[in-house]
């Protein structure tokens, strides 16, 4: 008889609109009747999630059931696990704007994301690193990046990913851009700008194919930045990216790189996948790969 496969099941129950905690049974059943023995942590706080998860080198996959932001947890811990020991990530996507889930082309419904667990077929993703953190989706500083901070878990609840953008609204009038410098193919850029993306996936905050080019395996990360610009400006632009369209503007730069050194005139924070990240300067790149059920 084979052995079950054990696996750690850790779930965010105030995730999207907090579903997933009344659909626990039915995940368990998928997973048992697939041959693992499951065990359940219900996160109390993301610092939970990465403790937990850098707990698991004695399983072969954890689920992480939640959003972006639990899945960056998630991988932070998993990162501190050596390879041979590390565990294969499942991901059942009920967070909001579910950005990784939409880049590995997850289903959004929990019997299906299950069921892709379940059949155990495994993908290497990139994983970027900044600083000394992980991230697996985006790296951001500037211009409506900390907005899924700063909005209320409950009122993300009730209005999903457009929480995030009539927050970014009231940010807009008051906004003050910052100044970057960093040097890339030999080219030294020295300017003020209003945003800044580093892009792993294909979409950030729910919007989708910001970068199409963008490849989760490419070991490459895309770079987007928008210059300081007038409001007019700035709004044409934000609105081109929200509508989906190619941006394409002689106030925006793009390039893809492994890795980039960044310095900033003031000390600023980044945003990581949704959650606060180092402070400047940054060193960022691609730093190896984590497998994931997809």
């Amino acid at each position: 008889m084979m052995e079950n496969k054990r696996m750690r099941l850790i779930y965010n129950p105030y995730a999207g609109r907090r579903k997933f905690v009344t659909q626990l049974d039915t995940a368990i059943r998928i997973f048992q009747e697939s041959g693992h023995e499951v065990s359940i942590h219900r996160a109390s706080s993301p610092g939970d999630i990465e403790r937990v998860a850098e707990q698991c080198g004695n399983v072969e996959c954890l689920v992480i059931a939640g959003g972006d932001g639990s899945i960056h947890q998630a991988v932070n811990g998993l990162m501190k696990i050596p390879m041979q020991k590390r565990p294969v990530l499942g991901i059942l996507p009920v967070g909001t704007a579910n950005d990784l889930a939409f880049a590995l082309r997850l289903p959004q419904r929990l019997v299906q994301a299950c069921e892709v667990i379940a059949s155990g077929r495994i993908f290497g993703m990139d994983v970027g690193m900044v600083n000394q953190r992980y991230f697996v989706n985006v790296a951001s500083a500037g211009l409506l990046t900390d907005v899924s901070t700063k909005v209320d878990q409950r009122i993300k609840n009730t209005l999903g990913q457009l929480a995030y953008y009539l927050k970014g609204l009231e940010t807009l009038p008051t906004y003050r851009p910052f100044r970057v410098k960093f040097e890339h193919e030999g080219v030294i850029f020295d300017e003020d700008i209003l945003l800044l993306l580093i892009i792993n996936g294909l979409s950030v905050g729910g919007l989708r194919n910001i970068v199409p080019r963008a490849s989760l395996t490419d070991g490459k990360l895309d770079v987007l930045i928008i210059r300081q610009t007038g409001w007019p400006d700035t709004l044409r632009i934000l609105l081109n990216v929200l509508r989906g369209e190619q941006v394409d503007h002689a106030r925006i730069e793009q390039f893809q790189t492994k890795e980039l050194l960044i310095h900033t005139d003031n000390i600023t924070c980044c945003d990581l996948d949704g959650e606060i990240g180092p402070e400047s300067p940054w060193h960022i790149r691609i730093d190896s790969q984590i497998k994931v059920f997809c």
